[in-house]
């Protein structure tokens, strides 16, 4: 027969396995493990803002993306036409340089048989009736998505997702944003 003991001992080896079980799989959510679908996928950030640069790579290097940058329009296209692979996706502010910097790049890229392909997703902190008439209604621009910033982690990786699946549209007018 088990002794009263045995019984507890055994008892307590369960809780303490049980235990282990869960707080392993709190520490994994933690530390936020890398979907495997970021893995190999280049993105370029181009963005004037140094501090929504850093933050932006590390969202999307947490996820296993591999990120190169560039700070204005020129620095962007230059990127792309010169690194050994293209990106995969571009991350693109509109004001840069000048206030139209990056719909030009976006406008550049569609010229450009070697860049056309390459999906893009607009990020301003322009919002709202008196940012959007700054831009003629009747442009269109070919981006997969635009985003307002501030820009909310899951947000951004979500439009990063689906625009690489080719989930959300090709071109949408200037002041439009595209739905998420």
């Amino acid at each position: 027969m088990l002794t009263v003991e045995f019984i507890g001992i055994l008892a307590l080896l369960v809780g303490l396995l049980i235990y282990a079980m869960v707080r392993t799989q709190m520490q994994k959510r933690e530390l936020a493990v890398p979907d495997e679908a970021g893995q190999g996928v280049r993105i370029l950030v181009v963005d004037d803002d140094p501090d929504f640069v850093k933050i932006t790579e590390r969202i999307l290097q947490s996820q296993g993306y591999d990120t190169y940058t560039a700070s204005s329009g020129a620095e962007g296209l230059k990127v792309m036409r010169t690194a050994p692979a293209k990106p995969d996706l571009v991350l693109l502010d509109i004001m840069m340089d000048y206030i139209t910097d990056g719909l030009d790049v976006s406008n550049a890229m569609q010229r450009d048989p070697h860049l056309k392909d390459i999906p893009v997703i607009m990020i301003t902190s322009l919002t709202g009736v008196r940012s959007q008439e700054m831009f003629p209604s009747d442009e269109h621009v070919a981006v997969g998505a635009w985003l307002s910033k501030p820009v909310q982690p899951e947000l951004l990786l979500r439009t990063v997702r689906q625009t690489l699946a080719g989930v959300v549209p090709v071109a949408v007018p200037v002041g439009v944003p595209a739905a998420s």
